[in-house]
């Protein structure tokens, strides 16, 4: 059984803007950022999502314009 709660760094590609997003059963829950690029390698689980609602909204409405750079559980 896959992970529950899954998390992913996603670049915008117009901006190239790097994103922490939370996954709870495959849907969006929280976002994170934007980061400087070394945080490719953070600790994506650690992040505070929930601090970031206007955020989310935005990278709700423009998944489409993203592309996942790494994912963790």
């Amino acid at each position: 059984m896959p992970p529950v709660t899954r998390y992913q760094l996603w670049q915008h590609a117009k901006s190239r803007e790097l994103w922490a997003v939370r996954l709870e059963f495959e849907t969006l829950t929280g976002v994170f950022g934007p980061l400087e690029a070394p945080a490719r390698s953070v600790d994506l689980s650690g992040l505070l999502y929930e601090d970031h609602p206007d955020d989310f909204e935005w990278l709700f409405r423009a998944a489409d314009d993203f592309t996942v750079v790494r994912e963790s559980a």
